[in-house]
């Protein structure tokens, strides 16, 4: 076996370690903490977009691959890795870390060759956790740069601040007053939902650079955590062309706007247009226009530029077809062409919400395929496309509607990994009409307060019926949560963890209540405006007020407003009917007593020979009368005293007796002897010899 210098292992390794030139790069030293997870970016140029991406342990070329892209995605046990061809990062994310992760690893790219590598360092504690974040951030002069610290749970009631040092004695330049604070050219936002607070710093200078510090106030020994800002020039990137929305069908009466951005370097840059060598513009936008046009071919191109170089864009080709009056042009760079294709050049997303893309298409194009896909270049890969006038592929869904030349992408429950660069797109059998979209997808804060109202359902029971309260935040990043509050002397008592609250009358113990809701995602927590409930009755039926931001509403568990309208006016018509139907039962009664009168016999007793006639025929029968006097008949006085007068009474007599055969027999026979003044109708008063013709006569009927 040949055995080898030892000192020529010094070079071999230095030769395996070292990154090809600055196509790759990543921060280094990387800190975790036990338990936690931790993510590296890994920056790449442009001409490695299509190659797949693997993170590696070890720090030559002889590591060991722990995760690589398949596509765009890869993932195996702990850690998984994602590739941004657009911004030109992949990115590993290491969960749940072990203090043996601790090591060396590598940032790597497959070629057909020599391998680019990054080394990176990282380094993993058993520190309580208390602050933690990235140890090194670096930004890029005249732009912004954001900084995450990290914090348990136990701390988010204390006020945060970004300091300058990386000691106690820091100078604090930004504090939390309530959730943010502002001073100068930095802000920092508190979220203590997700454990995070935020420091941003705009307009960056080089005299930046330094160490800092993370801070959070405790009546103690407050946790830090020490942050190394780099701030450098950083060279314009190649400026990306587009065109402004809507891209308008370029006629006489029009124009079509092309876009010029450099999307990386220091600022401030600045732009011009060229047609061939000669300079036409000082702005990042040019406009065309019929008028302007000389001949049948036109190129431009753009320039950016700043303190450390320039780079041109692709070129913009106008081809005219006609001029004057009837003047026609396209327009094209790259894939995109002036009027085939139009849509937003910017579309902003919500996490967890939807977004819809409205992509507009002249009418040559109603019968091709349309398709959504993933970059701004013919290599962009395809997300969904339609078959006939619709497509779906996973959240991603397509619909072309032929009559108005628009197709419209929906992208359902966006993720923040959705943001990037999109194209419209219509199949052809030659040049494929485009038009880039760039999306940007962000969490969004809750709105300042979550809207409340009530809804009454249309009957009422003292059981069933309810006010409905709705609580709805109309904006934030989704899933959002709802619980319902009851204020009360001795605290906040949550009673409900929905979105809806229901007010029953069982369910009021005081003469008063104050509800409110809370909304929460991951960004924050807000609160409603209160509910105030006010018993006016406790007996049943119950009623109660609920007041919503100045506005009240009456509630009875039995009746609404209009239900006690109705309940009137049934009052009304039910005590009519009964007091007419009691009319009609005494009609009724008054009508057969009075046919039973007329079937009794009437018996007048006008002659003293009639009156002996009918008492032969009562024989041996008891006869019983009750006299009676109405009015202001004196019947009694006048039997007492009417020697020599002629009495008359009518006698109505009920025999007793359940037949004929019995009525001679023991009959008993009663008669009410009704008196009258005057004589009754078909009785002749007599006149006896010898009677004073002013003698008062008393007369009676007697029907038995």
């Amino acid at each position: 076996m040949v055995s080898l210098d030892k000192t020529m292992w010094i070079p071999m390794l230095l030769i395996y370690s070292l990154p090809v030139s600055d196509a790759l790069r990543a921060e280094t030293p990387v800190r975790g903490v036990v338990g936690k997870n931790i993510t590296i970016d890994c920056h790449y140029e442009s001409q490695y977009r299509s190659h797949t991406k693997y993170w590696c342990h070890g720090w030559t070329r002889r590591c060991k691959v722990e995760v690589e892209t398949n596509g765009r995605h890869g993932r195996r046990g702990r850690e998984s890795i994602t590739d941004n061809p657009e911004r030109g990062i992949f990115t590993v994310t290491v969960e749940d870390l072990h203090s043996g992760d601790t090591g060396w690893y590598s940032c790597g790219i497959t070629t057909s060759g020599l391998d680019p590598m990054f080394n990176v360092q990282l380094q993993v504690s058993d520190v309580s956790g208390a602050l933690w974040g990235k140890q090194r951030v670096e930004g890029v002069v005249g732009r912004a740069v954001t900084i995450d610290c990290h914090y348990e749970a136990k701390y988010r009631p204390h006020a945060k601040y970004w300091c300058q040092g990386w000691t106690g004695q820091c100078r604090v330049l930004l504090e939390t007053n309530g959730q943010h604070g502002r001073s100068g050219r930095g802000s920092i936002t508190d979220n203590p939902a997700r454990g995070i607070f935020t420091v941003t710093v705009e307009d960056l200078r080089s005299g930046d650079t330094g160490w800092y510090s993370c801070g959070i106030t405790t009546s103690g020994y407050d946790p830090l955590f020490n942050v190394h800002l780099t701030v450098s020039d950083e060279p314009v990137s190649v400026p990306v062309l587009g065109f402004l929305s809507p891209a308008n069908v370029p006629d006489v009466r029009g124009s079509v706007t092309v876009s010029c951005k450099s999307e990386r370097g220091s600022l401030p840059i600045s732009y011009t247009w060229y047609e061939n060598t000669l300079k036409i513009s000082n702005n990042n936008n040019l406009d065309l226009r019929c008028r302007s046009f000389k001949q049948q071919s036109h190129q431009y191109y753009c320039k950016a530029s700043n303190d450390n170089g320039t780079k041109s864009s692709e070129m913009v080709t106008v081809a005219v077809s006609n001029t004057g009056e009837n003047c026609s042009y396209v327009v094209h760079f790259g894939n995109n062409v002036s009027g085939a294709l139009r849509a937003e050049t910017l579309v902003k997303g919500v996490v967890g919400k939807n977004i819809t893309i409205d992509c507009h298409y002249e009418s040559q194009y109603r019968s091709h395929t349309k398709y959504w896909c993933h970059g701004w270049t013919r290599c962009c890969s395809a997300v969904v496309e339609t078959n006939g006038q619709h497509g779906r592929r996973g959240r991603v869904s397509i619909t072309d509607d032929p009559e108005r030349r628009i197709f419209t992408v929906t992208v359902g429950d966006l993720h923040s990994g959705d943001t990037g660069r999109y194209s419209c797109g219509i199949t052809t059998y030659g040049y494929d009409p485009m038009f880039n979209v760039q999306l940007q997808v962000s969490d969004d804060p809750l709105s300042t307060f979550p809207a409340v109202g009530a809804t009454i359902p249309g009957n009422f029971s003292c059981r069933g019926g309810s006010v409905t309260v709705s609580c709805e935040s109309v904006r934030g990043s989704l899933p959002i949560s709802y619980s319902w509050y009851e204020k009360t002397p001795s605290g906040d008592s949550k009673i409900s963890d929905n979105n809806a609250l229901d007010l029953h009358c069982q369910s009021f113990k005081h003469q008063h209540h104050q509800y409110y809701c809370t909304a929460s995602n991951k960004l924050g927590s807000k609160s409603s405006e209160m509910v105030n409930v006010s018993i006016s009755s406790s007996d049943v039926p119950c009623s109660f007020l609920v007041e919503i931001n100045g506005t009240e509403l009456e509630y009875s568990c039995q009746t609404s407003k209009r239900s006690k309208y109705t309940s009137r006016v049934t009052y009304i018509v039910v005590s009519g009917v009964t007091v007419l139907l009691l009319i009609l039962i005494i009609t009724f009664f008054w009508h057969r007593k009075r046919k039973t009168k007329e079937s009794k016999c009437n018996t007048s007793h006008g002659e003293a020979n009639n009156e002996t006639q009918e008492m032969t025929v009562l024989e041996g029968t008891d006869v019983y009368a009750n006299l009676q006097q109405l009015g202001n008949n004196r019947a009694g006085d006048h039997l007492d005293n009417n020697e020599g007068e002629i009495t008359y009474a009518v006698v109505k007599c009920q025999r007793k007796t359940r037949s004929r055969q019995h009525a001679a027999e023991n009959a008993v026979v009663y008669a009410d002897v009704n008196f009258h003044r005057n004589c009754p109708k078909g009785i002749r008063k007599p006149h006896s010899p010898g009677t004073p013709e002013n003698t008062e006569s008393i007369y009676a009927s007697v029907v038995s």
